[in-house]
C-alpha cells in the first residue's frame, strides 16, 4: 500500500518536469484578491470574518430519539466562529477557523457540551505548482451520523498535504495525501456496544486527480483514491479500498453551482473470511440551480459504504438523498422547505472471530436484510437583517427499520435560527 503511494506520488512530481506553457499564479492571485475584497476585517497582514450562528433555540420533542415515550426538552446552540486570513503578496495564502458549538439543554444537562473545532490550511503559489497542506481538529459530542443515537464525546484529526501542477493553462494535476483519524472516549457505548472497540479508526490514503477547464467557470475531473483502513481495537475491520470518480466542478458563478461525482470503489478487507466484500456504484452530489434570481433548487445524492458500530453489522451501504427549495419573497423575506432521505443497507459477518482460535460460521445472507431508513423534513421562513438571517421553522425526523423495530422513532424540532456574518 505505501509502496503504491509512493510511486503515485512521485508520478505526479514527475509531472512537473514536463514542457508546458509558462504559467503565472493566476488561480492564487485571484483567491488573494477575493479575501481582500471579502473579509470583513483588517489588522496589518490580518484579513478577518467573524460570524455568529444560532443553529438551534427551540424544542426538540425527543432529546435521546427514544422509540419508547419520548423525553422533550427547551434547547440552544450557539455557533460563534472566525475566519483569519494572512496572503503574502501573491505567493503564499494561509488561513486559519476557529469556532465551537455551545450545546445547552434546560433540563437533560448530560446532552450539554462544548465542542471546539480548528482548521488551518496553507497554500504557496510558485511558478505553475500550487504546494497546500491542511489540518482539521474536532472535539465533540455530536452525534457520529444517523445510525447512532448516543451524544458521544470523540476527535476527529484530518491533515492533507499535497501538489498541484498546471501543465497547460486549462489542465492540471493534483496529488496528495492524508491521514484520518477517529477516536471515542473509552466509555462511550451505545446499545451495549463500545464505540472505540468498533469505530476507533485510522485511514491512510492517497488521491490523484486530473482536471480540465472547460469553460472559466466548469471543470471536468477524474480522481483516483486508495486508502488503507485499521482499527486498533478491532483488527478483523482492517480493509484497503480504491475509489475511481470522474465528475465536474461548478463555480459559485455558474448558473449551476457545486459539484457532482460518480464512480467506482472496491473495498477488500484483510480478513476476507470474516467481511465480505464490497464493489459498485459510489458517488457525492451537491448541486443547485436559481431560476430568475428568486427561486433555487438544491439537490444531494451521497452513495458509499460507511462503517457501523454493531459487531455483527459491521458496515452498511449509505445511500442518502435529498432535496430544497428556496423562494425570496420580495426584498427581505424568503420561505425554505426540504426533504431528504437516508437509507442504511446493512451487510452481515460472514463469521465472528473467536478468541480461541474457532470460527462461528453464520449465514451469509439472513432471513431478511437490514435496512434502515430516515426521512427528515423541514421548512422554514426567514427574513434577510443585513448581513445575517433570522428564521422560524421546523425539522421533523422518522426513522424505520425492517429488523429493529426498537430503532424506530420520531422526532419534532421547531424553533428559530439565527445567522449573522460581521
Amino acid at each position: 500500500m505505501r509502496s503504491r503511494i509512493l510511486r503515485t506520488v512521485g508520478l505526479a512530481l514527475a509531472a512537473v518536469s514536463l514542457p508546458a506553457a509558462a504559467l503565472a499564479q493566476v488561480d492564487g492571485a485571484e483567491r488573494i484578491d477575493e479575501v481582500r475584497k471579502e473579509s470583513r476585517g483588517h489588522l496589518g497582514p490580518f484579513y478577518v470574518t467573524p460570524t455568529i450562528l444560532l443553529k438551534e433555540l427551540g424544542i426538540d420533542s425527543n432529546v435521546f430519539n427514544a422509540a419508547g415515550e419520548p423525553e422533550s426538552d427547551f434547547t440552544f446552540t450557539a455557533a460563534p466562529a472566525a475566519d483569519v486570513w494572512v496572503p503574502v503578496a501573491r505567493r503564499a495564502l494561509f488561513q486559519l477557523t476557529g469556532g465551537s458549538d455551545l450545546v445547552w439543554y434546560a433540563t437533560f444537562d448530560s446532552e450539554r457540551s462544548i465542542d471546539p473545532q480548528v482548521a488551518g490550511r496553507a497554500e504557496i503559489y510558485l511558478h505553475r505548482i500550487t504546494l497546500f497542506a491542511a489540518t482539521d481538529y474536532l472535539n465533540t459530542r455530536q452525534r457520529l451520523n444517523y445510525e447512532v443515537d448516543l451524544r458521544a464525546r470523540h476527535i476527529e484529526r484530518d491533515s492533507t498535504a499535497g501538489v498541484a501542477v498546471h501543465l497547460t493553462p486549462k489542465f492540471s494535476v493534483e496529488v496528495a495525501g492524508r491521514i484520518d483519524d477517529t477516536r471515542f472516549d473509552a466509555d462511550a457505548s451505545f446499545d451495549g456496544v463500545s464505540l472505540q472497540r468498533t469505530l476507533n479508526q485510522k485511514t491512510v490514503g492517497a488521491s490523484l486527480a486530473a482536471r480540465h477547464k472547460v469553460t472559466p467557470l466548469t471543470t471536468v475531473v477524474v480522481r483516483y483514491e486508495q486508502a488503507e483502513d485499521s482499527f486498533a481495537f478491532s483488527p478483523e475491520r482492517d480493509s484497503k479500498s480504491f475509489r475511481v470518480m470522474p465528475g465536474v466542478e461548478f463555480k459559485p458563478r455558474a448558473l449551476i453551482k457545486g459539484s457532482a461525482y460518480v464512480g467506482y470503489r472496491r473495498f477488500t478487507p484483510e480478513a476476507a473470511d470474516v467481511l465480505p466484500e464490497f464493489s459498485g456504484l459510489v458517488a457525492q452530489l451537491g448541486l443547485s440551480y436559481t431560476l430568475l434570481g428568486s427561486t433555487s433548487f438544491g439537490v444531494t445524492y451521497t452513495r458509499d459504504l460507511t462503517y457501523s458500530y454493531e459487531e455483527r453489522q459491521p458496515f452498511f451501504i449509505n445511500n442518502s438523498v435529498g432535496a430544497s427549495i428556496r423562494r425570496a419573497l420580495g426584498r427581505r423575506f424568503d420561505v425554505l422547505v426540504s426533504a431528504d432521505r437516508h437509507q442504511y443497507v446493512y451487510e452481515d459477518l460472514l463469521a465472528a472471530p473467536a478468541a480461541v482460535d474457532v470460527i462461528e460460521v453464520i449465514p451469509a445472507k439472513p432471513a431478511a436484510q437490514r435496512v434502515d431508513s430516515t426521512w427528515n423534513y423541514s421548512g422554514s421562513v426567514g427574513y434577510r437583517i443585513g448581513r445575517g438571517r433570522i428564521g422560524f421553522g421546523f425539522s421533523y425526523w422518522q426513522r424505520d427499520s425492517r429488523t429493529k423495530s426498537f430503532r424506530a422513532y420520531d422526532n419534532l424540532r421547531f424553533g428559530t435560527t439565527v445567522t449573522y456574518g460581521f
